[in-house]
């Protein structure tokens, strides 16, 4: 099972290098589900086989790119489905295809908008996020837990600690549709503006680049 198991990835790592060299990507697209760009400039992976999805890898191991493979990352609606330690690896592993100076787009649900509007705003939490029930809790528990599949809620300064420690600098809170260090990765969702919380970090550049 092992032998087939490091068969089938040294197999996609080579599907990759061939896309990569023939494809010219220079963007990936990291848990794009069926949203994948349609683009010979994007590759889009996901955890399962779907529609405009390029390669289906897990997450949860060392990603089957080269490093400084990528100009840009974009990863929206993804991290909050890995605990806190595999967060962290994916991060690190983000870093690693990125090439210097390239920029990581991550857009996850904001812990501290939906806690604040629990305690200011509770008939707008149920609104967006009731299901059904009355209970402003309920839409809470939702998003923390999602049918077990939400495993960690980020807030800003966590997000920022956890981008820094990666090795990640120019980390900047942005908004829906609004970028700084990035524009072709603004390939925002609109339904997840409301509840979600966008950051923008940079792989540090070349000492010749920065220079």
């Amino acid at each position: 099972m092992l032998v087939r198991l490091t068969n089938a990835l040294t197999f996609q790592k080579r599907q990759v290098a061939r896309h990569l060299q023939q494809g010219g990507a220079r963007y990936l697209n990291l848990g794009s589900g069926p949203r994948g760009v349609a683009s010979r400039e994007w590759i889009n992976v996901d955890g399962w086989h779907d529609r405009n999805v390029h390669f289906a890898v897990d997450l949860n191991r060392h990603l089957p790119f080269p490093d400084d493979s990528f100009a840009g990352i974009f990863s929206e609606h993804v991290f909050e489905h890995f605990d806190l330690e595999q967060g962290e690896s994916l991060l690190r592993e983000c870093f690693r295809i990125l090439q210097p100076g390239g920029c990581l787009r991550l857009i996850v649900p904001d812990g501290e908008t939906i806690l604040k509007a629990y305690l200011e705003n509770p008939s707008e939490l149920v609104a967006r996020r009731g299901n059904g029930s009355p209970f402003s809790i309920d839409a809470v528990n939702s998003y923390f837990r999602q049918r077990y599949e939400h495993q960690f809620i980020y807030d800003f300064p966590l997000l920022e600690h956890k981008f820094i420690a990666a090795g990640f600098v120019k980390v900047k809170r942005v908004s829906y549709g609004q970028a700084e260090a990035s524009q072709p990765l603004v390939l925002d969702d609109e339904k997840y503006a409301w509840e979600s919380l966008y950051v923008e970090a940079v792989k540090p550049p070349l000492l010749s680049e920065s220079a």
